[in-house]
C-alpha cells in the first residue's frame, strides 16, 4: 500500500441534502452545527434533489469544490448512486478520487439490502447514528463502520397554535410523516387505531392531527387513510409541506407526540418532540430506542414479523415491528389522564436528549475521528477505497451501472405516472 498524497489542512468537505424538506436532510444539516461547535472548518456542496422542496436557508455559502483531505458524503447508496452518473450538478466521481472519504448512511431494518453493497467500495468507512445500523452495516462491510449521532438544536416556536389554526383547549396528539418515507413503515394506520381505542367518538376532549407530504404520489394510500378516519371529527388531517417555522410550532403545541412506526433509521420527529419536552409514545424498536427509554418517554410493546409483499425498498421477507395496538391505546388514555406525570417524563426526555444529541457533544465526537483520521493519514501507509491508483476502467464500470441504475429508475417513474393518468380518467 502506498503513502497517500493529501492536503493536510483540517477540515472537511461535506456534501448532502443541506436544503431539502426531508430526514436525510435534516441529518446533514445537524453534522453542520456538530462541526460549528467544534469549530471545524467545512466547504459544502448542496445536493438537491427534483421533486422535493429545497427550501432551508440555515446554511448557503455553498459550492462544488473540496479542498479538504475528508470528504463526508451524507446521502444514502441509492443516492451515491447519482452522483457517480452526474445527477447532481457540479459533483461527480471526480469528488472522490485523492479524499479519505466517509458515507454517512442511515437504514431502517436488520439486514442491509444486496444492491446498494457495492457502495462500501467508494468509501474509507461508514458513519452512522445508531448501534442498530451499524450493526446492519457491519454485517457485510469490508470498512469501518462507526456511530456519530445526530446531533439536534431547534429554535424556540414563537408560532402558537392560533396561528396553526389548531384549537386551544383541546389535548392533541400529533403524529408527523411522508408518504414517500414508505406508508407501510410510517404505518399511520396503527396511530389511528390506537387513538380510537383509547378514546371512540365520544370524547371532545381529544385530538388527533396526522401531518404529511407527498400524498399526490400515493393517491390510493391517501384515500384508504380518508377512509379509515371519515366521520371522526377528532382526527385532523394537515396535508403538504409547511416552512420550518410551522413544523417547529406544531411540534411544541402539541401535548403528546404518537410514531406507531415499524422501524426507523433514526426517528428524527420523536427526538424533536422529545427536544421540546413532550412525552412521546412510539414503537420500541429500531433506531429510536437509542435515545428513548422507560425513563424518559413511553415505549409501545412490539411483536417482530415478516413481510409478505414488498414496500419500496424493504423486499418481502424482511423483518420489522408490529406495534401492540391495545399497549399504545392505553399510554395514549394514561397521557391524557394524568398529564402532570406525562409532562414530567417530557421534561426529563427534553433535558436527557439536549445533552445527548447537542452539538457541543456530538461535535467533539467527530472532531476527535477527524483528528484521528488526519493523523493516521499524514503518519502511516494507508490506502483509500477510492486513491488515485485505482483502475480507470472500474470507475468508468461504475459509472455506467449507475447510469444504467438511473434509466430504470426513469423507466419505473414513467409507468408509474402513467399508471396513475389512467386511474385519474
Amino acid at each position: 500500500m502506498l503513502k497517500k498524497t493529501l492536503n493536510s489542512s483540517f477540515g472537511v468537505n461535506l456534501a448532502g441534502h443541506i436544503t431539502g424538506d426531508f430526514g436525510l436532510a435534516e441529518a446533514g444539516r445537524g453534522t453542520l452545527r456538530a462541526m460549528e461547535a467544534a469549530k471545524i472548518p467545512f466547504a459544502i456542496t448542496d445536493l438537491k434533489v427534483g421533486g422535493q422542496p429545497n427550501s432551508d436557508s440555515t446554511y448557503k455559502n455553498f459550492g462544488t469544490d473540496n479542498p479538504y483531505p475528508i470528504n463526508i458524503v451524507q446521502t444514502n447508496p441509492n443516492w451515491v448512486d447519482q452522483i457517480l452518473a452526474g445527477y447532481f450538478p457540479g459533483i461527480g466521481s471526480e469528488y472522490f478520487k485523492g479524499k479519505y472519504n466517509i458515507g454517512v448512511w442511515l437504514w431502517e431494518l436488520p439486514v442491509f439490502p444486496n444492491e446498494w453493497q457495492w457502495a462500501f467500495d467508494l468509501f474509507d468507512e461508514i458513519w452512522t447514528p445508531s448501534n442498530f445500523c451499524a450493526e446492519a452495516f457491519s454485517a457485510v462491510s469490508q470498512v469501518p463502520v462507526l456511530k456519530i449521532p445526530v446531533s439536534l438544536a431547534f429554535p424556540q416556536p414563537c408560532l402558537t397554535r392560533e396561528n396553526l389554526n389548531l384549537p386551544k383547549d383541546k389535548f392533541i396528539f400529533l403524529f408527523m410523516f411522508d408518504f414517500g418515507s414508505s406508508f407501510e413503515r410510517k404505518n399511520p394506520f396503527a396511530t389511528v387505531e390506537a387513538f380510537k381505542e383509547a378514546f371512540g367518538k365520544s370524547n371532545q376532549d381529544v385530538l388527533l392531527v396526522l401531518k404529511f407530504a407527498n400524498t399526490h404520489y400515493f393517491p390510493h394510500l391517501r384515500e384508504q387513510l380518508a377512509e379509515l378516519t371519515e366521520g371522526w371529527p377528532s382526527i385532523q388531517f394537515i396535508d403538504g409541506h409547511l416552512p420550518k417555522a410551522e413544523i417547529h410550532a406544531l411540534v411544541n403545541s402539541c401535548d403528546c407526540y404518537v410514531s406507531l412506526h415499524r422501524a426507523e433509521g433514526f426517528g428524527l420527529t420523536m427526538s424533536e418532540a422529545m427536544y421540546y419536552g413532550k412525552p412521546v409514545i412510539a414503537t420500541a424498536y429500531s433506531s429510536n430506542m437509542e435515545f428513548m427509554n422507560v425513563g424518559n418517554s413511553f415505549p409501545v410493546k412490539y411483536d417482530l414479523v415478516t413481510t409478505t409483499e414488498d414496500y419500496g425498498a424493504y423486499p418481502k421477507g424482511s423483518i420489522w415491528a408490529q406495534p401492540d395496538i391495545d399497549h399504545a391505546a392505553s399510554l395514549m388514555k394514561y397521557t391524557f389522564e394524568n398529564y402532570q406525570e406525562a409532562r414530567q417524563v417530557g421534561t426529563k426526555a427534553a433535558k436527557e436528549i439536549r445533552s445527548l444529541l447537542g452539538p457541543q457533544t456530538v461535535g467533539r465526537k467527530i472532531k476527535n475521528r477527524l483528528e484521528f483520521i488526519l493523523a493516521h493519514l499524514n503518519q502511516s501507509p494507508v490506502s483509500s477505497r477510492f486513491h488515485e491508483l485505482q483502475a480507470e476502467k472500474d470507475l468508468l464500470a461504475r459509472q455506467a451501472q449507475a447510469w444504467r441504475q438511473t434509466a430504470l429508475q426513469v423507466q419505473k417513474d414513467l409507468a408509474k405516472y402513467s399508471q396513475f393518468e389512467l386511474q385519474q380518467r
